[in-house]
């Protein structure tokens, strides 16, 4: 289990990005937190004996130059994999970031969605490998009719197997989606983009 720590300054930005990556990494038992400095930052990492993914603002005011804030969040011994995140420009700070320790420079040109894939795939060798992508076939055609509203009589008789399968595939989808009802599952595949 990795846990993923956004460092941004500015508190609407900040705190609209943690909130949907933690929606979306939710499955993945992925925890976000989040801090306005890397001093903030820092000292969150050094509290907890976890691996952890930074997220970090290169234009954070505590930090010397745009690029010191990689090199100390580096020096943290549970830190694995760090992203750049700015509003300045990408052909003149992509390959120096890179160079500095970074894994990745994501523009905050982009949308959520493409900021949550980036990191989801730099960080996809610490996240459980039981993820909810990890549904097979027939889970995944149970599920596209759960979020149809049908029955498991109804399921059942769709995919010409018994009703008491479908339960037993009902039961293992709620565990991967750490779900405890039909109303959950279909919130959950959404935010995971399962459907």
């Amino acid at each position: 289990m990795i846990s993923l720590l956004i460092v941004d300054d500015h508190p609407v930005y900040r705190d609209a990005l943690h909130q949907y990556l933690s929606r979306r990494f939710h499955g993945n038992n992925v925890k976000a937190s989040s801090a306005s400095t890397i001093a903030e930052g820092i000292k969150l990492i050094q509290s907890q004996n976890t691996p952890w993914a930074v997220l970090l603002d290169l234009s954070i005011p505590d930090a010397h130059d745009h690029l010191s804030g990689i090199k100390q969040f580096k020096n943290l011994h549970n830190v694995r994999d760090i992203a750049a995140i700015s509003g300045l420009d990408e052909d003149l700070w992509k390959e120096q970031c890179l160079s500095a320790g970074c894994c990745l420079f994501i523009s905050k040109n982009n949308d959520v969605d493409y900021i949550y894939k980036q990191l989801e795939s730099m960080m996809s060798t610490y996240i459980e490998a039981t993820s909810p992508s990890n549904l097979t076939q027939r889970q995944q055609e149970i599920l596209k009719y759960i979020a149809e509203g049908q029955s498991n009589k109804m399921i059942a008789y769709n995919l010409d197997i018994k009703e008491q399968t479908v339960k037993i595939h009902v039961n293992l989808l709620f565990k991967k989606l750490k779900v405890t009802n039909r109303t959950q599952a279909v919130y959950q595949a959404k935010l995971l983009g399962l459907i």
